[in-house]
């Protein structure tokens, strides 16, 4: 046992533009989008709180910000505020890997909880957590699918026995495992500082599987799997299926 990191803190993203939504997406970022009567983000945060976060930050761009702190002051924000980088077109964005490299030379060099903005699910991120605090290495949540073909869109994870992932791809073309990666990891400071290393060797920013499976490749990455249902919001026709079925589990 290594004992309980000093704090933890939460970065949700939330920066892109989702043009495959386009029109319901292009004056309203996905997170804002309503699902069981509450904007997106609304549920992702009821989760970060369930666990012990000394501050959640909330990474967008500068054309969603107003909407953003918007809805954050009908909340009374709480420990969470709106950080947005410059951009205000999908031409100037960061991605969401550039987002990560750009946070980090304005946060506090503590462990952190990275979530993406349009994911929902409903397992609890205690397990998660009470994980790193005995390893303190960087997690990554996976999920196992019945289809191993619904890997094709998303990441493929090959697990050692101890939970250790062996091997991480983004968009597989041909994927051996049911199992993936999901936008939900635990990283701690140095992980985040790896981003510049990443992006300076080309890395793509846009996907974060992508700076995750090249970290994989140098270093120790664990996998945890919490169970539950995970919905993506990547298309109207997922959108529309993640708010039928989100309503369904009475979360």
């Amino acid at each position: 046992m290594v004992g309980r990191r000093s704090y933890l803190r939460a970065i949700i993203l939330a920066g892109g533009y989702a043009r495959r939504m386009w029109p319901v997406t292009r004056d309203t970022p996905k997170p804002l989008l309503p699902v069981a009567g509450r904007p997106a983000i609304d549920h992702i945060l009821d989760k970060v709180r369930e666990v012990d976060v000394t501050e959640i930050i909330i990474s967008t761009n500068l054309k969603f910000r107003d909407q953003f702190q918007t809805w954050l002051n009908e909340r009374k924000g709480g420990n969470a505020k709106i950080v947005a980088e410059a951009s205000v077109s999908e031409k100037g964005k960061l991605g969401a890997v550039g987002a990560l490299l750009r946070l980090t030379e304005v946060i506090e060099p503590d462990d952190y909880l990275v979530l993406a903005g349009d994911n929902l699910f409903t397992a609890s991120l205690t397990g998660m957590t009470a994980l790193y605090d005995q390893i303190r290495k960087p997690i990554v949540a996976v999920y196992d699918l019945k289809d191993v073909e619904q890997v094709r869109t998303g990441s493929a994870v090959t697990l050692g026995r101890d939970m250790r992932i062996l091997r991480f791809e983004e968009k597989p073309k041909h994927p051996e495992t049911n199992t993936i990666g999901a936008c939900m990891y635990i990283f701690p400071y140095r992980t985040l500082l790896r981003t510049r290393d990443y992006v300076n060797q080309g890395g793509k920013k846009d996907e974060p599987g992508n700076f995750v499976a090249w970290l994989c490749a140098s270093e120790i990455v664990y996998a945890y799997k919490p169970g539950g249902i995970l919905w993506d919001i990547g298309t109207k026709e997922e959108y529309e299926r993640t708010k039928r079925q989100f309503s369904k589990t009475n979360v």
